[in-house]
This record gives C-alpha cells, sequence and structure tokens, in this order.
C-alpha cells in the first residue's frame, strides 16, 4: 500500500507539471503566435537617437510595454498578441511623437520608423499609421484572415478554411479521405453535416504537408478534420506560404503552409454578440429529378451562438480592469435534411409472407434434396404461390426490419412493384464551446471543446 505521503508528492508532482505547460505555453504562443513592433528612432536629419523611451499601449486593453532604443536607434517590442497598438516615442529635448492606432496581426513583424522633432517634450505630435504594415524583416508571404471576413462573408457553416483559397499559391485540393467515407467532416473527425470546408494544398505541396496552430500550439486536429474554434472566438487567421530556403526556424519540417489561429480575450469593455444564420425550405426550390408530387425536399439549418468579454469583475473582492480579462463564446448547429434518394423497402405484406408481386417463382429452402433424376444435383420444392407460411417466419427479424426501415410509401413505378419510400431523415446537433482568459501582457491558451456530433 502507498503511504500518505507518497500519495501527497505524487499530487505536488503532477500540479508542478500543470503549471509547468501553462507557464510554458505563453513562451510557446510567443514564438509561434505572437507579432512584434520594430523600428528605428530617428531626428528631423536623418541621425538615429539613442535612448529613446518608445511606449506601446493596447487600445482594447490599454496594457503597456515600454522599451528604449539603442545607440543604432532601433527598437523592438516582442511577443504581442494581435490587436490594435498605439506607438509613442520621446527623448529628452525632442518633441514627443505618436503613431495613432494601427492594428498588429498574428505573427506579423511591423516595421515602424518614428522622426523626431525638436522641441519641448510636453509638445506632442500625432501621425496617422499606415493602413498595412510593412514587414521588412523577414520573406514570410501570407494573407490575414479576420473575424469581419468570416461574419461578412457567405461561408456554409462559418468555417473559416473556405478563405483559405484567397491566398496567393493555395488550391482548395480534396482528396478521398477529406470526405470521411461520406461521412460529417473531413478524414480523421467529424465535423458538422453540411458545412464546407477545405484542406488546402500550399505552393505545389500537398494538403498533407501543413501545419496547424491554435494560439501558439500544434493543432494536429485541423490537419485530420478541421478547427472547431466558433468563429466568433477567433481574432485573426494567418494563412503563411513557406517557400524553399525561407522558412523560419519555428516552422521547422513544413512543406507546404502554415495555418495560424490566434482567438480573442477580453477587454477594458464588456461586449457580447447574439447571432444565428438559418437555412430551411423556404429558400429552396424543388428537385427537379424526383416526382413533382414530391414537393420540396424539407431541409432545415440553423447555426446559433453568443459569446462575451471583457475585465474580470468579483464585487468587493477583485476588479480585473486593465488587468485580467476573460472571453467566452458558445455555438450550436442543428441541421436536418430529407435525403432525395429513393429505396426500396419490403411493404407489410411482403413481411406476412406474401410474395405474389415478386416476378419470379421462390423455393422453400428448408426441402433441399438430392435429384434422383440428376445425380449431383438437388432440387427444392416452391412456395405454392409464393407464398410463405408463417411458420417459417422469424417474427424477431421482422421486427428488426420495422425498426431498421421505415414503412414503404406509396407505389411510384409503373408496374407496380417496386414500393418506394419517402426519403431517409439525417439529423445532427452539434456544440462548440471556446473560453480564455488573459492576466496583464500574457495570455492563456484558449480551450475549445465540441460535442461529438450526434447523427441519426
Amino acid at each position: 500500500m502507498y503511504s500518505s505521503k507518497k500519495w501527497a508528492s505524487y499530487g505536488f508532482s503532477f500540479l508542478a507539471l500543470i503549471i509547468t505547460v501553462l507557464l510554458s505555453s505563453d513562451s510557446a504562443k510567443a514564438q509561434l503566435s505572437a507579432g512584434s513592433v520594430t523600428g528605428i528612432v530617428r531626428d528631423a536629419s536623418g541621425s538615429a537617437i539613442g535612448d529613446a523611451s518608445v511606449t506601446l499601449r493596447n487600445v482594447d486593453t490599454t496594457i503597456e510595454h515600454k522599451t528604449v532604443s539603442n545607440d543604432a536607434g532601433n527598437y523592438v517590442f516582442l511577443n504581442l498578441g494581435p490587436g490594435k497598438y498605439a506607438l509613442e516615442a520621446t527623448a529628452p529635448g525632442f518633441a514627443t511623437k505618436r503613431v495613432a492606432e494601427f492594428i498588429l496581426a498574428v505573427n506579423q513583424t511591423a516595421s515602424i520608423d518614428i522622426s523626431l522633432q525638436v522641441g519641448s517634450q510636453s509638445e506632442v505630435v500625432t501621425i496617422s499609421a499606415e493602413t498595412e504594415q510593412l514587414d521588412v524583416s523577414t520573406a514570410d508571404l501570407g494573407t490575414v484572415i479576420a473575424t469581419k471576413q468570416v461574419n461578412d462573408l457567405p461561408l456554409n457553416g462559418r468555417n473559416f478554411t473556405q478563405l483559405l483559397s484567397l491566398t496567393p499559391g493555395v488550391a482548395p485540393v480534396s482528396v478521398a479521405q477529406n470526405a470521411m467515407g461520406g461521412r460529417a467532416g473531413g478524414f480523421g473527425a467529424p465535423i458538422s453535416v453540411g458545412s464546407a470546408f477545405i484542406f488546402p494544398a500550399v505552393n505545389g505541396q500537398t494538403n498533407r504537408s501543413n501545419f496547424f496552430l491554435t494560439d501558439g500550439l500544434n493543432n494536429f486536429g485541423s490537419f485530420q478534420s478541421t478547427y472547431s474554434v466558433p468563429a466568433d472566438c477567433r481574432r485573426h487567421t494567418r494563412v503563411q506560404g513557406r517557400f524553399t530556403h525561407t522558412d523560419s526556424a519555428q516552422f521547422g519540417s513544413v512543406l507546404g503552409g502554415v495555418v495560424n489561429v490566434v482567438t480573442k480575450s477580453g477587454t477594458n469593455e464588456y461586449h457580447g454578440t447574439a447571432w444565428e444564420y438559418v437555412r430551411n425550405t423556404v429558400f429552396d426550390a424543388r428537385n427537379p429529378f424526383i416526382p413533382a408530387s414530391r414537393g420540396v425536399t424539407p431541409f432545415r439549418q440553423n447555426q446559433f451562438g453568443a459569446s462575451f468579454g471583457g475585465p474580470v469583475w468579483i464585487p468587493k473582492l477583485y476588479n480585473g480592469k486593465n488587468k485580467t480579462f476573460f472571453y467566452f463564446a458558445y455555438q450550436g448547429f442543428r441541421y436536418t435534411q430529407n435525403n432525395d434518394a429513393v429505396l426500396k423497402v419490403p411493404t407489410a405484406a411482403q413481411l406476412a409472407g406474401d410474395e405474389s408481386s415478386f416476378p419470379t417463382q421462390i423455393y422453400n429452402p428448408f426441402t433441399t434434396r438430392p435429384d434422383p433424376a440428376n445425380p449431383g444435383k438437388f432440387i427444392r420444392d416452391p412456395f405454392p404461390g409464393n407464398q410463405i407460411p408463417s411458420t417459417l417466419i422469424d417474427p424477431r427479424m421482422v421486427a428488426f426490419i420495422q425498426t431498421v426501415l421505415p414503412p414503404a410509401g406509396p407505389v411510384l413505378d409503373g408496374n407496380g412493384i417496386t414500393p418506394l419510400i419517402a426519403p431517409p431523415i439525417t439529423r445532427l446537433r452539434t456544440s462548440t464551446t471556446s473560453a480564455s482568459t488573459k492576466t496583464s501582457a500574457k495570455k492563456t491558451p484558449c480551450f475549445s471543446g465540441t460535442v461529438p456530433p450526434t447523427v441519426c
């Protein structure tokens, strides 16, 4: 038996392991998903200004990062989450220069040079940042997909991977495994039935050569299926193409592209959304390849959800404004569709043993015996009128068929032999929940859980 002290030591070891993983996850995120801002501080003549104070502020959370330029005037901010930032620089004998708000994307290195004018530090000169920040420090090529694009563009199922093909060098190649044998989703794990998605091929490589990340962590599950993080929980998605001899060290062993997703975190203001996307029979036309009497094939698809985030606030205990934030998102998906394919099923009379509508004679297998007139061959007695006695019908098998197959519908073909049933109905229910927290400048990785789709 183990002593209580030994069990306690195991517990402390396990707790230490969890803490180590949580602490190291931020560094992993910093290396793979975080952005950076760099530049040079100069005076009006173009000479470098050393020891200039440079402050970078997150507009949404008011969290500030401070640094000082070196003798060559260079400054750099590392490990920055995507978002909206403002930049300010000042030095003794020079007026303060402010760079208006600009957007920093996932894994982007923005280069912003600052020119200070001679004057009092109390003087403030504000300039507008460029719409697109140039990345002159790396050879990476990529495209950023923001939440607004996913919300505004018509995407069946709101799966952002449909937008990956807008990136130069990306082709929406699909292979047999992507269909998962006709089941929901990709070849590894199910996603919502009816939702569109792609597994892209980047720069001529196979679609199995890509690298998928979520908040800086390897998301290999997306390689096998697709991202399950709700659209409202994603801040930015960056698709980077990899070319020969230009790979960054942190993306080693990647032949294709890097799909890098960063989730949202809360801000100093409480914000929430509620939404629903609807598709149903009202908007559909009748399938021209089925009988007109069937009308429009019933179809219903409801995708809905909500999100909420802001500073952590516990009355009389804790005020997390400017310090601690949270973000939560939920997405539900309900799908019901009749299959247009018609199926043949036995009628109630056939299940009772009346096979008279069958065009050929059927025989009693229990009467099989050698044929005396033809040695080596066998004969059987026919069922008179193709009527099977009730004593030879297993009621358990009849019950099984009645459970598995729906009742036969009206006879639709010309010879009156083949009864056709109404199309079977496919129903799916799935739910996805994501949440993240952020303290000061550090953000814990977003966790996302999806209830396995229920298909019937």
